[in-house]
């Protein structure tokens, strides 16, 4: 027996399978989950003043709601492939360089998607896998499938989407959708269109390249202000309807002035790329602020 050979067909079949699962891996977005679990647990102990009395529900909420934003980018990647091979921020995804076949990966996100409403639905409650679905028909069909290519509008659908995370969080404590429910997917809205019109102005190129509607920069610029200001006083709002500690108002008040700043600066007619790469690297650590206070920061 030659093991040498046997040895190199091994190698050779484990590297494939490593790279089919990087590229699993890869279609989920990984980052995109992970920053929006903050969000589920900001929402989750809000609801819960700071406890955990149940800690394998708040496992089901978090592994369900990855589960469920993963089928979600997996969509996204099968549809946008077209798109992505023009970019060059995303021309060396797996669907774009077609070493996953479109039908793997639609059963791939079938099975995501199944698993985690799943869960949601066992360990959870209805509600919280009813938000989840509400949030995955809007990225999957409303943003990415019909509003995307048409209009700009689709970034301001699409928040609706990115707002779900907390909600879900909140609900799957409380089991009701109440007047801070309504508020967390405004600020988180909110936040989503400063966050998002940063990233067209970084990636102007790229959005060219891809044909996708783009504001003009005047326009992008007065929409992250006006949507920063939006932030600011829904954030208030929350703070007094949840109850907020004190600091709370403290922090968001601190926070936002310092990103209106930023994205008041002149620097936006000088360097747009630089001006809006500072806007969305902040919107980041706002965001994370934003989440922490909300798990820590209500009364009891």
């Amino acid at each position: 027996m030659d093991h040498g050979q046997y040895s190199s067909q091994h190698a050779g079949a484990l590297k494939h399978w490593l790279g089919l699962f990087n590229a699993g891996i890869q279609l989920t977005k990984p980052g995109i989950i992970f920053g929006n679990l903050a969000s589920v647990l900001g929402g989750y102990f809000l609801a819960g003043r700071g406890d955990l009395a149940e800690p394998a529900s708040l496992l089901a909420t978090l592994l369900g709601t990855a589960l469920v934003i993963g089928c979600g980018c997996v969509i996204n990647n099968c549809v946008d492939r077209d798109i992505d091979r023009r970019m060059v921020r995303t021309c060396h995804r797996a669907l774009a360089l077609r070493t996953i076949t479109v039908p793997t990966a639609a059963s791939y996100a079938i099975a995501l998607g199944v698993a985690g409403f799943g869960l949601l639905w066992a360990g959870s409650n209805a509600l919280a896998s009813f938000l989840a679905m509400v949030g995955l028909v809007i990225y999957a069909g409303v943003y990415t499938y019909w509003l995307k290519r048409r209009s700009h509008w689709a970034t301001l659908i699409g928040s609706l989407s990115g707002a779900m995370p907390p909600v879900i969080g909140y609900c799957a404590v409380t089991g009701r959708f109440d007047a801070t429910a309504v508020l967390l997917i405004v600020v988180f809205c909110c936040w989503q269109m400063p966050h998002s019109h940063a990233i067209t102005v970084m990636r102007r190129e790229d959005f060219r390249a891809a044909r996708l509607p783009l504001l003009s920069l005047p326009e992008a610029y007065r929409q992250i202000q006006a949507y920063i200001l939006a932030f600011l006083a829904g954030s208030l709002v929350l703070g007094v309807v949840a109850q907020m500690h004190a600091v709370y108002f403290a922090l968001m008040l601190g926070l936002c002035g310092y990103w209106m700043t930023l994205a008041a600066s002149a620097t936006r007619l000088t360097d747009p790329p630089g001006w809006a790469r500072k806007v969305f690297g902040f919107s980041i650590l706002l965001v994370l602020a934003l989440n922490l206070s909300l798990a820590v920061m209500g009364q009891a």
